[in-house]
């Protein structure tokens, strides 16, 4: 500590001024000598976290760097970490000026004298509220995928496994290094029930958490043949053949078609489709007649394959067919009653129809009756999820503040867009139906 004291002697102060007012980071100094703790520096970085300007916090307790409202598990730790002079590090909630809840990373860390006392403590502060938005956004999409791909691989009838890696393979080590850590540290974290069979078990969980060379032995030469080829590949194969045991200890040949994760130059996981082939080659070997069979195998692989992929497509599809429904329900069904309920003196009858059209919002009826080609007025579509509740002409005129005559219009000129005129049909059953 004395050494890098001295260095920093060499630099004019007004050059540390300046650049901690340059950071990005926010940075701010308290006096801990001082009842308070109180602040007596603060760059332009830190005015925009903590929402105060530099001569707004000059002077004050370090408690203003915190911001409002602050988490008390967090203030409870930096509480403690003033009070001895140490250093902590949280990640902090707090209200902005304008309301809003904002996350910040604080870290704080005492100076020291020459004689070893604290004398000031200094405060690193970045904003990272939307970097956890972020985050947030991406487990929630990911969740979504991953029950839709889980669905997908837990009812396909082949193999469909993930081998982790680690700690992850580099690339740059030599090829009979990368063999050797695939047998030494790949182990199964996925793996269906159709993967299982080919071990002879019942359950893909039976599989998982099992190391590779449980089932894939790296004695057999075919098999470090095979893993080497693959290497030489850079992990990416199509009908790589591997000898395998099952539980009883026989060996089954099987298929795979793998895809790997590559992350900074590392192999940290491999996706594999395999089919088990064990029965056509004991035929091909017998009666040099399989060959064509094992092809006709290959292909309703490779479209299992290609469904997989058409599967992660569709998912994209369906994310943004759910938000334009979404969209579509708020806007032409929820948008209008809350306008209603703002407006209305006597709310209940509302409320309730309300609850109801709430229950509606995941439904396709706000954007079916808003479709382009039917061309129905707000006003009407109003009318109409009320009809489709169930409402009378004269309870919609009652609640919507229009003439008993003038529902009757509306529903009407719905009907004729609806193409239901001179049909018999129903309108609240037409539209229950939507």
């Amino acid at each position: 500590m004395g050494k890098n004291t001295s260095r920093n002697a060499d630099v004019p102060a007004n050059l540390l001024i300046q650049a901690a007012m340059a950071a990005p980071w926010g940075f701010a100094i308290t006096d801990h000598q001082r009842q308070g703790n109180p602040v007596v520096f603060v760059n332009q970085a830190f005015e925009l976290v903590s929402g105060h300007k530099a001569d707004e916090a000059l002077g004050m307790s370090w408690r203003c760097l915190l911001g409002r409202d602050p988490e008390s598990h967090s203030l409870a730790r930096l509480q403690e970490a003033v009070r001895q002079g140490s250093h902590c590090s949280v990640v902090l909630q707090s209200a902005g000026k304008d309301g809003s809840r904002l996350r910040s990373e604080l870290a704080v860390a005492p100076v020291l004298n020459r004689s070893g006392d604290v004398t000031h403590l200094t405060w690193l502060c970045r904003d990272i509220t939307s970097q956890i938005k972020r985050e947030e956004h991406l487990a929630v999409t990911i969740a979504d995928k991953e029950e839709r791909f889980s669905s997908f691989v837990e009812n396909a009838t082949e193999a469909i496994w993930r081998l982790d890696f680690k700690p992850p393979i580099r690339l740059d080590i030599p090829l009979s290094q990368q063999v050797r850590e695939i047998f030494d540290n790949g182990v199964f974290r996925e793996c269906n029930d159709a993967g299982a069979r080919i071990y002879g078990l019942n359950k893909g969980v039976d599989v998982s958490g099992q190391p590779l060379r449980a089932f894939m032995e790296p004695s057999n030469p075919g098999n470090v043949e095979r893993v080497t080829e693959y290497v030489r590949n850079r992990f990416y194969m199509k009908n790589l053949i591997s000898y395998e045991k099952d539980s009883d200890g026989t060996t089954r040949t099987v298929v795979n078609n793998i895809i790997p994760s590559i992350q900074d130059s590392q192999v940290r996981h491999i996706w594999g489709a395999s089919l088990d082939v064990t029965d056509h080659f004991e035929a091909l070997q017998a009666l040099e007649q399989s060959q064509e069979e094992l092809a006709e195998k290959t292909k309703a692989l490779e479209a299992k394959n290609t469904a997989l992929r058409e599967l992660i497509a569709h998912i994209e599809h369906d994310k943004e067919d759910l938000k334009d429904r979404i969209v579509a329900n708020v806007e032409q069904v929820l948008l209008p009653s809350l306008d209603k309920i703002r407006r209305e003196n006597n709310r209940h009858a509302y409320i309730e129809q309300h609850r109801r059209t709430l229950e509606d919002l995941t439904s396709s009826f706000g954007r079916r009756v808003a479709e382009n080609r039917l061309k129905l007025t707000p006003r009407e579509i109003e009318v109409c999820n009320l009809v489709k509740s169930g409402l009378t002409s004269k309870e919609i005129a009652g609640l919507l503040n229009i003439a008993v005559h003038t529902v009757e219009k509306h529903r009407r000129t719905a009907r004729n867009k609806l193409n239901l005129a001179n049909k018999g049909i129903n309108l609240r059953t037409y539209l229950n139906s939507l």
